[in-house]
């Protein structure tokens, strides 16, 4: 049997790389997108699962925006360029993003023909896209939690924040009973009624982040739907269901009457209040509704109190064998939201923005925020537990008992605020007194309390405890160019300054719609660029809340506004400034530094809390180191350098690193100015910069680099660099870590590797290579005279082919020549 024998051969003659085609929008932006998922997450553009399986994660999105960053960065274009997702649904009801296309209108691409334009349509959920019976979809379709991809441009208002509030309020009444007045009364019946009020507010705020006005007519486009539901188990987990609310509003900014201001002045680490524009919604209400069991003969649970032309009737809790029962009550909420802004400019319109979220949606129960304080002592009036010898379905609760003693002449705890007056007390007198006395007279022998006299049958406990839950949510923007993706904005922020805090809460007073404008036209606690919060920072709690606020591995160093951005315009197409490339994530381009960032902390960071087998899967394939491969994959297809003059990655000679190196631009800042330098082949930096590469490619498995964007994870290139005093780095931008990267990347190529594995007895090689580029296979049994046996060209970075010599011959060698 012959030995098969791996050989690694790195030979190479090839014109220069086909230039991808910038005046092309869509061809370019899908041959990128197309090169980065297929070789990063294994997902063909044009087949991306969204229903039942969503395929489409924050990784993948950012790949996409990476895609649209970098088209944008080669044109000179005053708006975002914007691509739209197309959709397709197959007969097993499967839908799939198989494509983007451009916004078109009359005016011309990247444009719409107004407000109403069928590409702004409303989104649909997936699931109702599934449910079509047909299978062919609108290409104006839009789909909620599928975003439009925008190119990241400096100086455009943003979508900044959603905040919702939904505010329920739950009364218990007591009503007492007696069949006769007589001398001595006995109490036959204590009788409850629970009234429900619950009510919903929506905010919406946009933000000029820049420091200038906005120099543009700008149209926003708001539609909001949302729904608010309760829920019990009982009647068979009955479900009542507020009408939608619903809103499609157009609102218009001119700023030549009265501009969209910037963001400046600010004060105390405070944008300028002008420059937020917030939108205010109230929602459907449930007003004054009363609960009824399903052992009520109505049949019914909540039935507002003005449908009664009477007395609202009374649950007895004493016939009807329910007791003082109260079901598993829920509220349920969902919502959608699109956003959009137009900038209309010599009648045609630009969209600068837009979004559209599934959610949020959310469910809470509401029984636990209305237990009880003190389970211990049987002290508050929201105690369903019973005491020893009483229970239903004539015995009253502690609550209810205690609700009664308050009634009579106790002091109001602590849980419930305020004297709540019953209306039905209120004709009895005015003053809380008044209504105990008369209602301690129901009680008394006589029927009298002091000179108050009560001959009634039926009376009402003139307090009625009330609880107010609100459940407060808050999105938020970190960094405005990220905002597309519920996950972008949804995960609460870590310096989170604002009480409450968002969640569910209970009061002992009324809650009105005051969480919904919290913060609202201030800045966003999430906003976190470099140095951490500007309102924190200047009270001197940044790092407190925000210890990476000075982290190269998270966010670009002295971004601390979205004026700080410098990102490329009208570049030719290379890699040198790919590092300058908005990436996809809060506050950092293209990340070309070795420092990782531990995964949970990146997780929390980007709001990709996504996890699989208890492991941040996605937020690992979006994490910055994850940017070294796709440095590399974009350098090579960029790259117009003729292949033979690129340098082998895993050339083991530090003095032909060091030659490389002659000439490259550096920076020092020794001095307190940061100075450009040329890199000389015989200075002791760039032996320092040699060195350390032989050594970081030693650390890797075999002793190799498998990609040019593996040398990146030597820090003597960028954060470490010898021409770099780190003792001394205020005044060192991204570009200023990443310039000998920048340059080298251009420079650089991989090895072609091969290895040989037996499948049903022959010999199935495989070698890497370049994507688009013929390589020709050769063996040898001899490593001198070789014969090509095939031609093959990589796709996502590999290729193989089968060889059916047959297993008698003498060994046989491989090798793999770059042909073009």
């Amino acid at each position: 049997m012959s030995v098969i024998v791996e050989l690694f051969v790195f030979v190479a003659t090839a014109p220069a790389a086909p230039i991808f085609d910038t005046g092309n929008p869509v061809d370019f932006f899908t041959n990128v997108a197309s090169r980065l998922l297929s070789s990063k997450m294994n997902l063909e553009l044009t087949r991306i699962e969204i229903y039942p399986t969503n395929q489409y994660t924050p990784a993948v999105h950012r790949l996409l925006q990476v895609s649209a960053n970098i088209y944008d960065a080669t044109t000179t274009n005053l708006y975002p360029t914007v691509f739209r997702p197309l959709f397709s649904k197959d007969a097993a009801g499967d839908v799939f993003i198989t494509g983007y296309t451009n916004l078109n209108s009359a005016s011309g691409t990247n444009t719409v023909s107004g407000p109403n334009d069928l590409q702004l349509s409303t989104p649909f959920d997936a699931a109702a896209i599934a449910a079509l019976p047909s299978n062919d979809v609108s290409p104006n379709v839009n789909i909620y939690g599928v975003p439009w991809i925008i190119g990241a441009k400096k100086g455009f208002p943003n979508f900044n924040e959603f905040s919702m509030e939904n505010n329920l309020s739950v009364m218990r009444r007591l009503q007492l009973t007696r069949t006769t007045n007589s001398f001595i009364p006995v109490i036959t019946g204590t009788n409850q009624m629970y009234v429900m009020s619950l009510n919903t507010s929506l905010g919406v705020e946009l933000w000029n982040s820049y420091s200038s006005n906005y120099p543009g007519t700008i149209l926003i486009g708001v539609n909001e739907n949302a729904s608010l539901m309760m829920t019990n188990d009982d009647h068979g987990a009955y479900k009542w269901a507020l009408e939608p609310f619903s809103t499609n509003a157009l609102y218009s900014i001119n700023p030549p009457v009265n501009p969209w201001q910037g963001s400046a002045p600010w004060l105390a680490g405070n944008p300028n209040p002008a420059s937020f524009v917030p939108f205010v919604f109230t929602g459907p209400t449930l007003t004054n509704s009363v609960y009824y069991s399903s052992h009520y003969a109505g049949g019914t649970d909540l039935v507002p109190t003005n449908n009664f032309t009477g007395p609202v009737p009374w649950e007895s809790t004493s016939s009807d064998g329910n007791g003082f029962y109260f079901p598993q009550f829920g509220v349920l909420f969902t919502n959608r939201l699109q956003v959009f802004m137009l900038d209309l400019t010599n009648g045609i319109y630009h969209v600068i923005d837009y979004v559209h979220f599934a959610g949020p949606d959310s469910a809470y129960n509401v029984n636990p925020y209305l237990a009880d304080y003190d389970t211990v002592n049987h002290v508050g009036v929201w105690d369903t537990n019973y005491p020893t010898g009483s229970a239903p379905p004539t015995g009253a609760t502690y609550g209810a008992i205690n609700q009664i003693q308050i009634s009579r002449g106790g002091s109001v705890p602590l849980e419930d605020g305020l004297w709540q007056a019953d209306p039905e007390a209120l004709p009895h007198g005015g003053t809380v007194v008044q209504q105990q006395a008369f209602f301690s007279a129901f009680f008394i022998p006589g029927n009298h309390y002091g000179n108050v006299t009560n001959l009634q049958l039926s009376v009402v406990a003139p307090y009625s405890p009330t609880r107010y839950i609100s459940q407060y949510t808050t999105w938020q923007v970190n960094d405005p160019l990220v905002h597309y993706l519920a996950s972008d904005i949804a995960v609460p922020p870590l310096n989170n300054t604002s009480t409450p805090q968002p969640g569910v809460h209970q009061y002992n007073f009324p809650v009105t719609n005051a969480l919904t404008s919290l913060n609202l036209g201030q800045l966003n606690d999430r906003y976190m660029p470099w140095g951490g919060n500007p309102r924190l920072s200047a009270e001197g709690q940044a790092l407190q809340f925000d210890p990476n606020a000075y982290n190269l591995a998270e966010r670009d160093p002295l971004v601390y506004s979205p004026d700080d951005w410098n990102f490329p315009i009208g570049q030719p197409l290379n890699s040198s400034w790919l590092g300058q490339v908005h990436r996809g994530t809060p506050w950092q381009t293209v990340y070309l530094k070795s420092s990782p960032i531990d995964t949970a902390t990146w997780a929390q960071w980007t709001g990709d809390t996504l996890t699989i087998s208890n492991q941040y899967f996605d937020a690992f394939n979006s994490a910055p180191v994850q940017d070294w491969h796709l440095a590399s994959l974009l350098a090579s297809l960029f790259n117009t350098n003729n292949f033979t003059s690129l340098f082998r990655v895993n050339n083991p000679n530090p003095n032909d690193w060091q030659g490389l190196l002659d000439g490259l631009t550096a920076l020092t800042n020794d001095n307190s100015e940061v100075d450009s330098i040329l890199i000389s082949s015989n200075s002791p930096q760039a032996s320092a910069i040699a060195s350390a590469i032989q050594s970081e490619r030693a650390l890797q498995p075999e002793q190799i680099f498998r990609d040019v964007g593996d040398i990146l994870a030597t820090p003597q290139l960028a954060e470490q660099s010898p021409f770099i005093n780190g003792a001394n780095t205020n005044n060192l931008t991204d570009a200023a870590y990443e310039i000998i990267p920048s340059q080298l990347l251009s420079l650089l190529r991989t090895d072609s590797t091969g290895s040989i594995a037996l499948m049903d007895s022959q010999p199935v090689v495989q070698f890497t290579g370049y994507d688009g580029h013929p390589y020709a296979i050769q063996t040898s049994s001899d490593l001198v005279n070789w014969v090509s046996i095939s031609t093959n060209c990589p796709v996502n970075g590999a290729f193989s082919f089968t060889n059916s010599t047959p297993l008698n011959v003498t060994s046989q060698f491989y090798r793999s020549i770059l042909l073009q």
